[in-house]
């Protein structure tokens, strides 16, 4: 299952929304919406959240392309304290958030 890129931009900008409601500072990739987040090992993350000196990354996966970035983005959290990855799936997009 995959996500058009309009789709996708519509995921984005929700769990964005959602993280800055729950006190995050956020910066996503949304036009207009947010500052985007800095490049992470040669990848530019959906959303990178923080709050309280920890750290959220999350990716919205669009299809099986996406193994190489989630794959990055993941090893970089595992390896420091106070940072997760969250990995945002079309399945789980889909139970969600129906209107898609």
């Amino acid at each position: 299952m995959t996500l058009s890129v309009s789709e996708h931009d519509r995921v984005v900008r929700y769990f964005a929304m959602q993280m800055l409601a729950q006190g995050y500072e956020v910066r996503a990739r949304v036009d207009g919406w947010f500052i985007e987040p800095e490049v992470i090992l040669g990848y530019r993350p959906d959303i990178v959240a923080s709050k309280n000196n920890q750290y959220v990354i999350v990716e919205v996966k669009k299809g099986d392309v996406d193994w190489p970035k989630i794959r990055a983005l993941e090893e970089f959290a595992e390896m420091r304290p106070g940072m997760r990855f969250q990995l945002v799936t079309p399945e789980e997009v889909r139970a969600k958030l129906p209107a898609l």
